[in-house]
């Protein structure tokens, strides 16, 4: 009788998966990956673009502030080469903060660089301004000459929606889903 029971004790531990149990787990496996990983990938890019944002924001705060201290006009404007401005309405290649002390928008020799940005290219955020407005000019008052300014702010993937930084001619910047005027934002371009 000891034999039969010392079997059967162990008969029990042998037990494993069967074939349609382990097919069962991996096919509910991959259910939870395939809803996960785009939703991860959304994450991710998200974070991506609201830092973006916030990181330009950011110098656009700091562009006012400067102009405001010294009573000198500030630039803001895309640069490849961090060093002068572009003649473009791109700016994710990176940009470039000067006072521009003798006001003609373009930086000399003699004007120093305050800030100088590449963003991360690491997930893609493309930057694009609306057209005509290529540099953001600060005067001592705090205004942003010029027109007011759209910068939208795209996924290249199509993960998530695009975003707006919107400037207003006071300098004040927002936040914005849509363009000024409520319509929709355009990444094509």
């Amino acid at each position: 009788m000891q034999r039969i029971a010392y079997r059967n004790r162990f008969a029990s531990l042998a037990n494993g998966f069967t074939l349609i149990e382990l097919l069962i787990t991996l096919a509910v496996g991959i259910i939870v990956m395939g809803i996960g990983i785009p939703s991860l990938l959304s994450l991710v890019a998200s974070n991506h673009q609201s830092g973006e944002i916030n990181t330009f924001v950011r110098h656009l705060n700091l562009a006012r502030s400067y102009a405001v201290k010294t009573g000198l006009d500030h630039v803001l404007c895309p640069s490849t080469d961090l060093l002068s401005c572009r003649d473009a309405t791109r700016w994710d290649k990176g940009y470039i903060l000067f006072e521009d002390s003798n006001e003609n928008g373009v930086r000399e020799a003699d004007e120093a660089l305050v800030y100088t940005s590449r963003p991360s290219g690491k997930f893609g955020i493309d930057m694009q301004s609306t057209r005509g407005r290529k540099k953001i000019i600060y005067r001592a008052d705090g205004r942003s000459a010029g027109s007011n300014l759209t910068l939208t702010f795209c996924d290249p993937e199509s993960v998530i929606m695009p975003k707006a930084v919107i400037l207003s001619n006071t300098g004040r910047a927002r936040i914005s889903r849509t363009r000024w005027d409520g319509s929709a934002l355009s990444c094509g371009g």
